[in-house]
C-alpha cells in the first residue's frame, strides 16, 4: 500500500517539476504565448492521461492482490473449521487419535514468539543505529511498519530511562 502513494507523491513530483521547466522555458524563449499555452495544456493533458492509465493498472494489480489473500484466507479459514469440528465431533463420542494431537496451525507456519522477537528486535535495533529509517527497516525485513515503529520507540524510552 505504501508503494501506490510513493507512486502517487512521485507523480505529483513530476508534474510539478514538468510545470516549473514550461515556466523557465516561456521565460527564456519568449515566444507567443498563445502557442505556449497550447503547448502547456497539451503536455499537461498528455501526462494527466498517462497518469491515469498508471493508477488504473496500479488498482487492478491491487485489487487482483487483495482477492488472492481472500481466497487464501477463506480457505485456511475453511480448512480449521473442518479440522475444529472434526475434533470435536471426536470428543463428543469419546474418541482419542492421533490426529487430537496434531496442532491446529501447520508447523511450517507456527511461529515461536520467545525465539523470533529476540532476533526480530536485535536486527532491527541494528539496522536503526546505523541510521535506517523504519520504513527501510520494515521492507528489507518484510515486517510491518508498526511492529518495526514500536520496536525502536521502545528502544528509545529505554535509552531516556536508562539515562
Amino acid at each position: 500500500m505504501d508503494w501506490i502513494w510513493g507512486v502517487i507523491g512521485l507523480t505529483i513530483l513530476l508534474n510539478i517539476v514538468s510545470l516549473l521547466m514550461l515556466i523557465q522555458s516561456k521565460k527564456l524563449n519568449h515566444v507567443d504565448s498563445g502557442n505556449d499555452v497550447q503547448a502547456i495544456q497539451q503536455s499537461m493533458e498528455d501526462f494527466v492521461a498517462k497518469i491515469e492509465t498508471e493508477n488504473d493498472e496500479l488498482y487492478q494489480q491491487m485489487v487482483r492482490y487483495q482477492k488472492t489473500k481472500q481466497h487464501e484466507n477463506e480457505d485456511r479459514i475453511r480448512s480449521l473449521e473442518e479440522k475444529i469440528r472434526f475434533l470435536e465431533e471426536q470428543l463428543e463420542y469419546g474418541e482419542t487419535s492421533e490426529f487430537v494431537n496434531e496442532p491446529l496451525v501447520d508447523p511450517s507456519q507456527q511461529i515461536d514468539p520467545m525465539q523470533s522477537q529476540p532476533l526480530d528486535e536485535e536486527k532491527v535495533l541494528q539496522l536503526f543505529k546505523q541510521g535506517f529509517s523504519a520504513k527501510q527497516i520494515a521492507k528489507v525485513l518484510q515486517m510491518d511498519y508498526g511492529e518495526v515503529e514500536l520496536m525502536i520507540n521502545l528502544f528509545k524510552k529505554r535509552q531516556i530511562h536508562s539515562k
